[in-house]
C-alpha cells in the first residue's frame, strides 16, 4: 500500500484546489468546442507542477512517478482533456528530454517547457504501425550538419497546439535502428497536419505530424544515432 508523503499529500491539495478554481468553470465550454485551455499550462508551470519529474538542478521539483500519477489524478478528475494534455506535455516530451538530453538540449528546452510558455508532445505512433516503433516508416537521413527527416505521425496529442516535439525516427536499414530527435514547430519542411474530431477528451487538441523533407539541426538529435 502507498502512503503519501508529507510533500505528496501537498501536491495533491495544491493541484485538487487549482482543478476546481480554473477548470471546471471552463471545462464544459471548451470539450463543446474542442478548444485547448492554454492558460491552464501556464498557471501549471508557475505552481511547479509541471517539473514533477524534473531533478532540482534542471530547475524542476524532483519528485517522482507517484507524484506524476497525483497530478494526473486530480486533473482528470474534474477535466480529463487537461490530466491528457499534461500527461503527453509533462511525461512524453519533458520527462524524455530531462533523462536522455546533454545539457546544451536541456538548457535550451527544459525552462519554456518548465514554465508552460511551450506546449510538448511526443511522435511515435504512425498511421500503418501505430505505435510499434520497430515497424515506423519516418526516415532521417543525415546530410552534413543536418538530418532530413520524411513521414508522418497521427493520434498526436497536444499536435495542433505543440511547440516542441520528442519524434522517433528509423535511421538505417535494419528493424532496431531507431533514434529521436527534438523538433521545434517552424522548422522548414514540418508542419502539423489534420486536426481529429473526438468523441472524448475534445478539449485535448489531438493530430497530425508531417516531416516533407524536413531540415533538423544535428545538435538536436538526441544521444547517438540508433540508440
Amino acid at each position: 500500500m502507498w502512503f503519501f508523503s508529507d510533500e505528496h499529500k501537498m501536491l495533491q491539495e495544491t493541484v485538487r484546489q487549482f482543478s476546481l478554481s480554473q477548470l471546471l468553470p471552463k471545462i464544459s465550454k471548451l470539450d463543446e468546442e474542442e478548444g485547448f485551455n492554454r492558460d491552464a499550462f501556464y498557471e501549471m508551470g508557475r505552481l511547479g507542477v509541471l517539473g514533477v519529474l524534473v531533478a532540482e538542478k534542471d530547475g524542476g521539483s524532483g519528485l517522482d512517478s507517484v507524484a506524476a500519477t497525483i497530478v494526473c489524478e486530480e486533473l482528470g478528475a474534474v477535466d480529463a482533456s487537461t490530466a491528457l494534455s499534461f500527461l503527453a506535455h509533462t511525461i512524453l516530451c519533458l520527462h524524455q528530454i530531462s533523462s536522455y538530453c546533454n545539457s546544451g538540449q536541456k538548457q535550451k528546452y527544459i525552462p519554456k517547457l518548465l514554465s508552460g510558455q511551450w506546449i510538448g508532445g511526443m511522435g511515435l505512433t504512425e498511421p500503418g504501425s501505430g505505435s510499434d516503433a520497430l515497424g515506423m516508416k519516418t526516415k532521417a537521413k543525415q546530410e552534413g550538419h543536418y538530418y532530413t527527416i520524411n513521414g508522418s505521425k497521427t493520434f498526436i496529442t497536444n499536435g495542433p497546439v505543440g511547440d516542441i516535439f520528442y519524434i522517433y525516427a528509423k535511421t538505417g536499414d535494419q528493424k532496431n535502428n531507431v533514434s529521436t530527435f527534438i523538433i521545434e514547430k517552424g522548422f522548414e519542411g514540418f508542419e502539423t497536419g489534420k486536426k481529429f474530431s473526438k468523441m472524448g477528451m475534445r478539449a485535448s487538441p489531438t493530430g497530425e505530424l508531417v516531416f516533407s523533407n524536413c531540415k533538423v539541426p544535428l545538435a538536436n538529435r538526441v544521444g547517438e544515432e540508433n540508440q
